[in-house]
């Protein structure tokens, strides 16, 4: 069976293609971007680098957003 792309080209173009989203996705997480790279082991192995990128992200603490306030309380409307 003859390739119309050899994998080894395909793997690198879809994790080239996926690097800067996910480089967004760990600094908006407050991790390292630099974990984003991971997705190049995809190349040589394939589906093992978005494992690894699953992994750091599952299993990372993810900072949380502090509670809103809660409202102040409405005025009754003055009736006549």
């Amino acid at each position: 069976m003859q390739y119309f792309l050899d994998p080894f080209w395909f793997n690198l173009a879809l994790s080239l293609a996926a690097l800067w989203p996910l480089w967004r996705i760990f600094r908006r997480a407050g991790l390292n971007p630099v974990w984003s790279l991971l997705i190049f082991v995809s190349v040589v192995i394939p589906l093992l680098g978005q494992l690894l990128v699953l992994l750091v992200l599952f299993h990372s603490k993810w900072p949380t957003l502090p509670p809103k306030p809660e409202p102040p309380p409405r005025k009754k409307p003055r009736t006549a």
